[in-house]
């Protein structure tokens, strides 16, 4: 056999095959297009002046490297379906004379093909939809477009270094399956598999668990720091769990329901359960896939969109006022005199100042004891996540910023503690404190910080004196804090105006306090930190924006994955069902029943997936909620909004998708 012949084989295969190979071959392009986007972009092209760029490059290389390892999964997964229905198409050959190695040089000239088509015309189109993905990025970013066109040399030989290596790896893979498998084997393989699959109690039970604990951590996790490493276990053992349910779990229920025979001897149920029996056997895998893509696909979105409207709420918790400064490491006296820089600066500038705030109090991470507050050994309270910030005024301060009257006496406190009953006592070390009342609200407009459990007490002068020595023994050590000069004075202006006059008024008067601090104002531990809010906005756009943009493309790309797995299963059961459906209209039933019967089989078993995602997100709201607190999203309402929302597309765009794709199962069903 020459070459030419080899070629028209496998020219006549791809032609013939165009219902199978199309939909994987538009699946490489999809793939090859958004890798070259997203690689493009990460290069860095367009973003040279522009605040925030590493921040940008970052996130886009980090989508480089998940599309690329979807890539790897996605494209030998779809190409497992597409040799599943070519198996009796290779066996005949083989039986009509052809050699395995003749065989195997046909599914090398087909590969050689299909991958250049589809390098050729994701590339192309990836060098079209890069331009309009940075214009989409930049208005993400709220910054000018760049006009001109850029095509990176570098992300075209990477893309085809990148994807000749995957198509390579699917080729060794397919030469593997035809030497492996005999001829006879290989026309028996749209047979296969149809012996009744066992109940296999154990692993259904260990899904269970894998995915009880995995829902446990999610809802149990209190704190955001502790999240951050929860969040990885939790999504391992809920993907076990999926997987050992579809496989394992879905039989054994199924099983059961064929036992209970009040249930199982009706005729509609006794076939969908029959017929349910041998599809999640043959299509669990694929469902848990679909289950697990549409869990990525509502995280991803949710958590993005979420963050990327709530920007107003996130930039007042970070910044509760117009300019916004604390000063921390600092003596009463030093304090006193940032007080009057900062009163200097609001005359000297004319400040349009709505309100303004200054606020002194000490600052403790302390941990949560079952019987109150301790105050112990430096850094040793977040060992075991039960950390709580503790915020002490003196009562002169208070009275200073609400007008109200304490009158407390040594020993006595007025208490600001949600997470603690409001008792008659509270204990601090190994002090017990009488609180006089209880906080309605956190008496700090500093107090913003979401992520740690805070706590704040108003108390006498000698009190604060006292728990001021147990920090300073606290850090004995540590730092070089001394007692009394380790306060924290915080600073607050609201402005009227443009945001420009904001800007410019807020930037003024929080350089002051800075050139003060660093003319020696402050001590060698003096910190300032804080923003001028509407000058933040800008990168926070970049933070944000580049995440939103991030997780959309990746919401697209696992949304493709979604549909070529819908429609390869489409296919698959379309050509098993055909022998089913003629069977069933032999033993009596009409052309309707079974059409009717088989449409609640695919229609349960295809939504089952958008039902178990949609557990799956319910789920995990409790600990993606504690996620989001760390880029300081507290507005829970928004994020219950923007994840409905996103579950409500996404069933629509799953709807579409199925019914697309089941009008191609019908009708190879109906040429039976």
């Amino acid at each position: 056999m020459n070459n030419l012949l080899y070629a028209r084989l496998a020219k006549t295969n791809l032609s013939k095959n165009r219902q199978n190979i199309l939909p994987y071959l538009l699946s490489c392009i999809g793939t090859v297009v958004m890798f070259f986007i997203m690689d493009t972009l990460a290069q860095g092209s367009g973003f040279d002046s522009m605040i925030g760029k590493d921040t940008i490059l970052t996130v886009m290389g980090m989508g480089t490297y998940i599309i690329g390892l979807f890539a790897v999964i996605f494209l030998i997964y779809s190409n497992s379906f597409l040799m599943k229905r070519r198996q009796k198409e290779i066996g005949l050959y083989n039986i009509l004379g052809l050699e395995k190695g003749h065989i195997g040089k046909v599914m090398f000239l087909e590969t050689i093909m299909t991958s250049l088509i589809s390098m050729i015309a994701g590339i192309g189109l990836g060098i079209l939809g890069s331009k309009l993905s940075l214009l989409l990025l930049f208005r993400f970013l709220h910054v000018p477009a760049v006009l001109g066109f850029y095509i990176s040399i570098t992300g075209i030989l990477f893309c085809v270094a990148g994807f000749g290596a995957i198509f390579l790896i699917i080729l060794a893979l397919n030469l593997a399956r035809v030497q492996m498998n005999n001829p006879v084997e290989l026309l028996k393989g749209g047979n296969t598999g149809e012996r009744e699959p066992r109940a296999k109690w154990l692993m259904a039970l260990l899904g269970m668990i894998c995915l009880g604990v995995g829902y446990y951590l999610a809802v149990t996790t209190e704190s955001p720091i502790q999240a951050i490493f929860i969040f990885l276990l939790a999504v391992i053992l809920v993907m076990a769990g999926t997987y050992l349910l579809f496989t394992a779990g879905s039989i054994v229920i199924l099983k059961l329901l064929r036992k209970n025979k009040k249930f199982y001897c009706k005729t509609s149920n006794f076939i969908s359960v029959s017929g349910m029996i041998y599809r999640m056997k043959q299509n669990a895998a694929g469902l848990a896939s679909i289950c697990i893509l549409s869990t990525g696909v509502l995280l991803l979105l949710s958590m993005t969109v979420s963050l990327y409207f709530g920007m107003g709420d996130i930039m007042v918790n970070r910044y509760p006022f117009d300019t916004d400064a604390q000063i921390s490491g600092i003596s009463q006296e030093q304090s006193e005199q940032f007080q009057k820089v900062f009163a200097q600066a609001i005359e000297d500038y004319q400040v349009p100042a709505e309100k303004t705030v200054t606020e002194m109090y000490l600052e403790i991470g302390c941990k949560q004891g079952k019987n109150g507050i301790m105050i112990g050994q430096a850094y040793s309270y977040s060992e075991d996540g039960n950390s709580v910030d503790l915020y002490t005024i003196r009562q002169s301060e208070y009275e200073k910023l609400t007008g109200e009257k304490t009158d407390l006496h040594d020993g006595e406190i007025f208490a600001w503690y949600p997470s603690e009953k409001e008792n008659d006592i509270l204990k601090i070390d190994d002090r017990d404190f009488a609180v006089k009342k209880w906080l309605e609200k956190a008496p700090l407009s500093a107090m913003t910080n979401l992520v740690s459990n805070m706590a704040a007490i108003v108390v006498t002068d000698s009190d604060f004196e006292y728990i001021d020595g147990l920090r300073t023994k606290m850090y004995e050590g540590v730092d070089a804090y001394e007692a009394g000069k380790d306060l924290t004075v915080h600073f607050g202006a609201d402005i009227r105006g443009s945001n420009e006059e904001k800007i410019r008024y807020g930037q003024a008067v929080y350089q002051a306090l800075k050139d003060y601090c660093r003319s020696g104002g402050g001590s060698e531990n003096t910190i300032v930190i804080g923003g001028v809010r509407q000058s933040e906005y800008e990168t926070y756009y970049v933070d944000n924006g580049s995440i939103l943009f991030i997780g959309i493309f990746l919401g697209a790309l696992f949304l493709m994955g979604t549909a070529m797995i819908i429609y390869y299963k489409q296919i698959s059961e379309g050509y098993e069902d055909q022998g089913r459906f003629q069977i069933m209209q032999k033993v009596g039933m009409s052309r309707r029943e079974v059409k009717g019967a088989i449409r609640r089989q695919i229609l349960l078993v295809f939504f089952i997936p958008l039902v178990m995602a949609m557990v799956h997100i319910s789920m995990a709201f409790p600990l993606i909620r504690r996620l989001l607190l760390l880029f300081g999203m507290a507005n829970t309402k928004l994020y219950v909004g923007c994840t409905a929302g996103t579950v409500l597309a996404f069933a629509l765009v799953y709807g579409l998708i199925y019914s697309m794709t089941a009008r191609s199962y019908y009708k190879i069903v109906e040429k039976a």
